[in-house]
C-alpha cells in the first residue's frame, strides 16, 4: 500500500477482517505451540524418569534401597503426587511390605503393616497383582465392598492408577499412584508409562532377589567350607598325631623286640651247630651208623633239626619285619639319613645281584640275567640305600617267579638313569597293582599260593627312590609277569 493512502469504506472493513483472521491464526498457532511444549516437557520428564529408574536398577541390588529410589524418582518426575510398592509373598499369598512416599509419616506407617491376600477376589490391590496390565479405579470411596472402602480411606483416595510389577511371567509387587495432593485427576493414558515403569522396577526387584539367594548360599557355602576346614585340620592334626603315635610306638616296640630276637637267632644256630658237631655225633653207634635201628631217636633227631631251621628262618624273616618296620617308620617321620656321594649304578646292580646269588642257586628256578649299558653316568645318593631296593626287587622277582627269568637292566632315560627288574613269573592284577605299594599290602587271589613277605619292601623301595628325586612303578599282566621300574636322576 503507498505510503499516506488511506483506506475508507469497504475496503478498510475488508482490511480489518484479514488482520482479525491473521490475529486469530497467530493464536492458535501459538496455542497448538504450548500445548506440544508442554507434552514436550512431559515426554521429557518421562523419558528422565525411565532413565533414572533404569540407572537405579543397575545401580543397587539391596531390595528396600530400589524401591526407595524408584518411588521418589516417580513422584519427582511424573505427574503424581503420591506412590506406594506392596510386594508378594509367594510362599504365604499375600501383599505384604508396603513403602510409599508423598504421604504422611502415619499413612505410611500403616501402609507397611498392611498385608492382603492376593487371591482376594474383589479387593483392588489384590486384582492389580492378578492382572495382565494397567488398572484404573475411580470412586473407590464409595465402592460397594467394605474392605474396598476402607483402603481408600487408608489411602485417602477417590481414585488412583496401578500397575502390577510383572518380569519372566512373575508378579513380584504392585505398584499404585495418585493426585490426591493437588487434585489432579489420573488418566487412562497414564497406564501404559506406569506399565513401563512398574516393569523396570521388577525387574530389578528380581534381580535384588537372585542377589541375596547368591549370597545367601555364598555365606552358607562360606560356613559349609569353614566347618569343613576346621574339621579336616582336626582331622588332620588327629591323623598326623596317630601317625606319630604310630611312628613312635612301632620304633619302640621294634628296638625292644630286636634284641631278645636277636638272642632267639643267635642261639637256635648256635644249638643247631652244637647238635650237629657235638650231640649228633655222640649218640650211640648204632642210631649213629643206621638210624633205622632205632626209629624213635632217628624221628627225634630229625625234629629237632628240622624245628631249630624253622626257628632260625622264621626269626630271620622277623628280624627282616623288624628291621623294615624301623626304615618305614623313619622315613615317615623324616627321620631317615641318606648319604650324599658319587654312586655308580653299575656297580649297585652288582653287588645286589652277587647280594642275591644264593636265592638263584635252585635247580630249576630262575635264570638271572644282567643287562647293564655301558657308560652309565654317575649319580649322587646314599650307595647302600640303592643297593637295598634292588635286592628287595630281586628278592620279591624270585618269590613269584619259580621259574623263568629275571631280568635286571639299567639305560640312560630321558630323565636320568632307568633301572628295571623284570619277571617272567604270575604277573599281578591291574587292580592290585598300586596296592602293593602300600604298607603291610599284598597282591591278592592270584598270588595266593606264592610266598608272602611283610608287605613292606615295596612301600620302603619306593620312598627312597623318591628321596633321591626319582619315582618307582611297576608294569604288570597276569600269566606274562612283572616288571618294576625306577628312574635316578643323574648326577
Amino acid at each position: 500500500m503507498p505510503a499516506g493512502l488511506v483506506l475508507y469504506g469497504g475496503a478498510a472493513r475488508r482490511r480489518a477482517a484479514e488482520l482479525r483472521i491473521q490475529q486469530g491464526l497467530t493464536q492458535q498457532a501459538y496455542q497448538r505451540s504450548e500445548v506440544a511444549n508442554r507434552d514436550l516437557e512431559q515426554r521429557v520428564a518421562e523419558l528422565v524418569t525411565l532413565n533414572e529408574l533404569s540407572v537405579e536398577v543397575v545401580g543397587t541390588l539391596d531390595g528396600d534401597e530400589l524401591i526407595d529410589r524408584s518411588l521418589t524418582a516417580i513422584t519427582r518426575h511424573l505427574r503424581f503426587d503420591r506412590a506406594l510398592i506392596m510386594l508378594v509373598d509367594e510362599e504365604r499369598g499375600m501383599l505384604t511390605s508396603g513403602r510409599s512416599v508423598g504421604g504422611s509419616p502415619e499413612m505410611a506407617a500403616r501402609i507397611g503393616e498392611l498385608e492382603l491376600p492376593v487371591d482376594l477376589p474383589d479387593g483392588l490391590l489384590s486384582r492389580i497383582a492378578r492382572a495382565d496390565g494397567p488398572l484404573l479405579f475411580r470412586d473407590v470411596d464409595e465402592d460397594p465392598d467394605a474392605g474396598n472402602r476402607e483402603i481408600a480411606r487408608l489411602l485417602e483416595v477417590t481414585s488412583f492408577l496401578g500397575t502390577p510389577l510383572a518380569t519372566k511371567g512373575r508378579t513380584v509387587g504392585v505398584l499404585a499412584v495418585d493426585n490426591r495432593l493437588t487434585g489432579r485427576d489420573v488418566l487412562p493414558g497414564d497406564g501404559p508409562l506406569l506399565f513401563t515403569v512398574g516393569s523396570l522396577i521388577a525387574a530389578g526387584l528380581e534381580n535384588a532377589r537372585l542377589y541375596e539367594e547368591v549370597e545367601a548360599q555364598k555365606a552358607a557355602l562360606e560356613r559349609r567350607v569353614a566347618e569343613r576346614t576346621a574339621a579336616l585340620v582336626e582331622a588332620t592334626a588327629a591323623a598326623e598325631a596317630a601317625s606319630a603315635s604310630k611312628s613312635t610306638f612301632l620304633s619302640s616296640v621294634s628296638h625292644e623286640l630286636r634284641t631278645p630276637l636277636t638272642s632267639i637267632v643267635g642261639f637256635s644256630k648256635l644249638i643247631s651247630k652244637r647238635l650237629a658237631e657235638v650231640v649228633f655225633p655222640a649218640l650211640p653207634t648204632s642210631a649213629a651208623d643206621d638210624p633205622a635201628t632205632d626209629p624213635k631217636l632217628a624221628r627225634a633227631m630229625r625234629q629237632v633239626s628240622d624245628n631249630l631251621a624253622i626257628i632260625v628262618e622264621e626269626g630271620d624273616r622277623l628280624t627282616a619285619l623288624i628291621n623294615d618296620t624301623l626304615d618305614l617308620a623313619k622315613i615317615e617321620a623324616g627321620r631317615m639319613d641318606f648319604r650324599s656321594e658319587p654312586v655308580d649304578v653299575a656297580e649297585v646292580i652288582g653287588r645286589a645281584t652277587g647280594a642275591t646269588a644264593a636265592l638263584l642257586a635252585v635247580d630249576e628256578g630262575p635264570q638271572l640275567i644282567v643287562e647293564v649299558a655301558n657308560g652309565l653316568p654317575t649319580i649322587v645318593g646314599d650307595r647302600d640305600r640303592l643297593i637295598q631296593v634292588v635286592i628287595n626287587l630281586i628278592s620279591n622277582a624270585v618269590k613269584f617267579t619259580p621259574t623263568g627269568s629275571i631280568t635286571v637292566s639299567a639305560r640312560v632315560a630321558a630323565d636320568g638313569i632307568e633301572v628295571a627288574v623284570a619277571d617272567t613269573g604270575a604277573g599281578i592284577p591291574a587292580e592290585d597293582q598300586e596296592r602293593v605299594f602300600e604298607p603291610f599290602g599284598q597282591a591278592t587271589d592270584t598270588l595266593s599260593d606264592t610266598p608272602r613277605g611283610t608287605g613292606l619292601g615295596l612301600p620302603i623301595c619306593r620312598e627312597i627312590v623318591t628321596a633321591h628325586g626319582g619315582r618307582l612303578w611297576l608294569e604288570s599282566a597276569v600269566g606274562v609277569g612283572s616288571t618294576f621300574r625306577f628312574t635316578l636322576p643323574a648326577g
